[in-house]
Formats: C-alpha cells, structure tokens, sequence
C-alpha cells in the first residue's frame, strides 16, 4: 500500500507543470549523447484517422496541437491516432559531434503499435509548402531474422540535421494503450540502456528461474498440486512479461505487436488462473472456508471467460476486461487467506502479504494504464516488481507450510509412539505388558541363537499376595504393584527388559545375562524390597517378599520351553517356603540345580 501511495504522489508530481505554452525546439549539442524529447512534443488527437502529413504540417494546424510539458505521455487504453511533433535542430558548436559522424536515433520507447510513421518537415512557412522526408524504422536494430518494416519498430536513424529548426512528426496508432517516452540518443546510449534493461530483466528472470526449479523439485518429491500451481503461475507471469518487454521486440523475434501482446494476454489470464488454483490448493478453502471457494470458483469462470475472448476482441476491450479482472484476482485472494488465517491457518498470512503487495502494485499498473498516473519506470514496472515479491513470499508461505506439516508429522509420530507404548504398557506398574513380553522373547531367542550370545529369563511373583489383598483392600495391593514396578526398572540393566507379565506376577528379560547376572538383580532387588513396608490405616503390613525363577536359554531352545523352565523354577521357589530365587538346571535329568533365599530367610542358600 505503501509503494501505491508513492507512486501516486510520484504521479501527481509529474503531473504539476507549467502552464500551457509554446514548446522550445530541441538543441542537440554540447556533446549529450542522450536527450529526452518529451517536453518538448505537442500533441494530437485525430480520432478518425482522417488526417494525412500533408494536413497536420500545415501552419493552420499549429493552433491545435498541445504541449506536453513531461518527459513521457500516457493517454490509457484508446483507440485514436495521434499525432505528435518536436522541432529541433543541430547546434553548430557541435562540432565534435558532427566530426565524428554520429548519427543520431529516435527511440520512441514503447513498441505497441500498430503503426508508426514518422516524417521531418523543414522550411514550413505560409508561403511555402513545407519539405517533408519520410524517416523509416527499420535502419538501425532489428531481431535476429527479423523482417525490415516501414511502419513498426523502436528506432528510427534521424537524417542529417541542419543548424536552422526543423519538425519531427510522428503518426502513432496504437494498440490497445498509448505509451510514448521519446529519446534522442546515439548508438553508444542506446546500447547502454539497452544493456541496464538486459541486467535488470535479467534478474527478474532469474529470480523466477530459480523459485521455478527450486519449487518444481519440491512438487516431484512431495506430490503437493500446490507447488505445480505455484510454479504454472510464476513460469506464465514470466512469459507475459517477457512478450510486452520492449528487449523481445528488438533483440529476439519479429513478430506482429498484435500478434505478441495477445499471446501476452493469454499467459497473463494462466498466471491469474494457476494463481487462483494455487490459493485453493494451498488454502484449502473447501474445507476451511467454503463460501471464499465458492467465489473463487466464480473467479475462475470469469478468468476463463476472459481468456476466451482474447483471440477475437480489440485490444481495447482486452485491456478494460484484464483491468477489472485483474483488480478482483489479489482482492479474493486477500480476503480468502485472511478468512483462513483467522481460523487458524497460520501459512496464510504470507498469502495476504503476498497478495496484498501483488494487488497494491496491479492498483499502480492498472492506473498507469488507464491513464491517471504517468508512463516511467516505475509504474511501468510496478507490476513486475509485484510478481517478483509476490513469488519470493509466495515461496515462504510454502516454505512454512513445509515446517507446519513436519510439525504436524512430529506431533503424529509422537502420537503414535505413544498409543504404541500404551498398547504395550501395563497402566499400573509402567512396565511392559505380557502382549510386548511374548514378542520381545521370541526376538531376543533369535538374537540369541543367531549370534550365540547369552539369554536369561526371571520370573517374579510376590509372596501372598491374594492374602494381602484380601487383607488391606485392592487399592493398597494396586500401590504394592507400582510401588514393584518402580523398583523392577531401579534394580535392572538398560538393556534388560521388565514386563508385567500378570497379576502379581512379573518376568525380566536379561540379554547377554547369565545365572549369576540374575542372582545379582535378585540380591539389588531384595535390598530395595527390605526398604519399603506397606500398610493402610496405621496397621504395618511388613515388607514384601517375592519368590523368583530363572532359566537360562538353551541353544536352539523355543521360547515356550524357556519360559516353562523359568515357571518351573518359580513354582519350586514357592514349594521350597517362597522369598528366594532358583535356578534351574541346564542338564536335562535334573530340574533345579541351585536356591538361594533371601539373607531374611533362616535358610541358608544351597546346592
């Protein structure tokens, strides 16, 4: 909004001048190489096309020719011929100049014309009829491969001009919109103008190549139609601006500016229409906002009905048509990305800013062509400038789009971790449930065999509990269980796996342990059991025992068979008067081979 309202003031100012006067002839000299004609021209409206050069030359005519006073002219979208003259002449103190044969070019700044004829008059007077000498177009630049043409060009090699005034007329009859920034330079400026313009546009153009590449990759490995329709618009607008830039016209092909501005049309109306597409895709406004997609639907039947009519109607009609069109385009798309980002979508605020800043520009440039702000650089290019900011944050609206759904990812995997840990999590004691034990050991046997490491299995169960239930009540029998699930994961290796394996009963995992890795877990465990005492209502329960099995896996042992032994092993803990531990044996002819208890026990550990 900004950048409207200088542009505006800028307009304003351009547009303060003199009062209407005779215009002073042009003096080229003093070594310039560069003169602008533009407040130096008188103007003409021939709305018929009626009048020839024989006419206008003549002195009746003078009194209806305008003064210009500014550097360039700027009559919108019209229809009319005009006629525009300058009177100048060769200063004689020029004599480096003329020394060195220098010819002098008329650059008549805007290519869209569909005619353009230009004659210098000399020796007009009442009189006299006036000299008149055809200036052609086609003596100096011309594209690569291009046709030589009489009526249509930029430039036009001046004659020879004399020291005594002389008047350059040009019949101009546009094509759709009347631009004119007139300059007299030689072939040195030219080229250095010429030069600034490549580097400029060159920019713009690589700025769009960029974002282009760097957007299509992201299409091809995420999939996401947004990036397409990203990259539809950008590539489109590049085109459109290439076809009225005034460098395809002089260094690249020839071609009717008919013809060009047409084409220009229809990529303009793909860029507005994948731009459209894009906000959708990216805003997802069937889901989000429903009625903002419902008008953007209307918005690109009414593009499409534009880009219909781009073969067949006048360049006048096209240009108020793209006007209007393109004034609603930013404006939907601001307020569907500020309904959207109201609602939670946070990537759409650098859709309002993009398309903010785009609309704000599109205001400047649809002025410039409707003739209420003056033909330079910068209205002229405003739109440009817009497209160009527009695809940078364009481009971080996806970029953060990308990071809010690695966000989303993130907190779905943490999700997703986390129901997978409580489908193998026993609520009570944090402790792996006997659904994640059963497959674990299976894993850890296979382990196992495969690398010939060693596998250890406990199995734990508490000593009376049933009693102790029935005794204190479940809830204190719920805080024994989690009070020995804290102790289990205290008293056990961070590769050794504890799981609750039911009710009272628990199973630990012990990778690459042995009988006596267990005893050891078996003795820390006691410790921490002899510590805590349980009771409820002031009456002491006294501390907690378990009775413990271990088995050690066998080479080539199934799971079941391991698991039997250690069972075994434990139902013979509890045979043998509970609170102790027992091994079972690796021969086969024997059970057990070894018990200890606990250092509470009155039994002493035996073999």
């Amino acid at each position: 909004m900004l950048l409207v309202v200088c542009c505006l003031f800028s307009g304003l100012l351009a547009g303060i001048g003199p009062a209407a006067a005779a215009t002073a002839p042009l003096s080229l000299g003093h070594d310039t190489e560069r003169y602008e004609v533009g407040p130096h021209l008188e103007i003409l409206e021939d709305a018929k096309g009626q009048w020839a050069i024989g006419d206008v030359a003549q002195p009746a005519f003078n009194a209806a020719f305008s003064p210009i006073h500014s550097s360039t002219v700027n009559r919108g979208v019209s229809s009319s011929t005009y006629w525009v003259r300058f009177s100048l002449c060769q200063l004689p103190s020029s004599a480096s100049v003329q020394s060195r044969k220098i010819p002098w070019l008329l650059d008549i700044g805007w290519p869209f014309f569909d005619q353009v004829d230009a004659y210098l008059v000399a020796d007009a007077s009442s009189q006299t009829p006036p000299t008149i000498v055809p200036v052609p177009f086609y003596n100096v630049f011309r594209p690569i491969g291009g046709r030589l043409s009489e009526s249509q060009g930029l430039l036009a090699r001046l004659p020879k001009l004399s020291p005594a005034e002389q008047t350059i007329y040009l019949r101009l009859r546009p094509e759709g919109v009347f631009f004119l920034y007139p300059v007299i330079c030689t072939v040195k400026s030219y080229l250095e103008t010429s030069a600034l313009r490549m580097l400029w546009f060159g920019l713009y153009l690589g700025l769009l190549l960029a974002l282009l590449l760097y957007n299509l990759f992201l299409y091809f490995c995420l999939r996401d139609r947004s990036y397409l329709w990203y990259v539809t618009s950008i590539a489109a607008i590049g085109v459109y601006f290439l076809g009225i830039n005034r460098l395809t016209f002089e260094f690249l092909f020839d071609h009717p500016p008919t013809t060009v501005l047409r084409l220009s049309l229809v990529a303009l109306a793909a860029s507005l229409i994948a731009l459209v597409l894009f906000a959708r895709s990216f805003l997802q406004t069937k889901a989000r906002a429903p009625q903002a997609n419902r008008a953007m639907q209307g918005l690109l039947l009414l593009l499409l009905a534009v880009l219909l009519q781009v073969p067949f109607m006048s360049m006048a009609y096209l240009n108020r048509c793209y006007l209007v069109v393109g004034g609603l385009v930013p404006f939907a798309l601001v307020t569907a990305s500020a309904v959207c980002w109201c609602r939670g979508y946070r990537p759409a605020r650098f859709l309002v800013l993009s398309c903010g800043l785009y609309g704000a520009c599109g205001i400047v440039y649809a002025l410039t062509f409707m003739g209420w702000l003056p033909f330079n650089d910068a209205t002229f290019h405003s739109f440009q400038i817009g497209s160009a900011l527009e695809a940078i944050f364009l481009s971080f609206a996806l970029a953060d789009r990308i990071n809010l759904l690695r966000q989303e990812r993130e907190q779905l995997s943490h999700s997703e971790r986390r129901h997978k840990e409580l489908a193998v999590t026993d609520g009570l004691t944090e402790l792996y449930n006997r659904r994640y034990f059963e497959a674990q050991i299976d894993l850890e046997i296979e382990g196992a065999d495969r690398l010939g490491h060693k596998l250890t299995l406990m199995m734990l169960d508490v000593d009376n509990f049933k009693a102790f239930n029935d005794c204190y009540g479940h809830q204190v029998g719920d805080r024994v269980l989690a009070t020995l699930g804290t102790i289990l994961l205290s008293c056990v290796r961070d590769k050794d796996v504890a799981c609750r394996y039911g009710g009272e009963e628990f199973t630990i995992i012990l990778p690459g342990g042995q009988n006596s890795t267990a005893v050891e877990i078996y003795e820390r465990i006691n410790g921490e059991l002899a510590a805590h005492r349980v009771g409820s209502e002031g009456r002491d329960a006294g501390q907690i025992t378990m009775s413990i099995g271990v088995a050690e896996h066998l080479p080539g042992e199934p799971a079941v068979n391991l698991v039997r032994r250690a069972d075994q092993a434990l139902y013979e803990a509890k045979a043998r008067g509970r609170n102790q531990i027992v091994i079972a044996s690796r021969e086969p002819e024997a059970a057990f081979f070894s018990c200890f208890d606990s250092p509470s026990s009155s039994t002493q550990p035996h073999l």
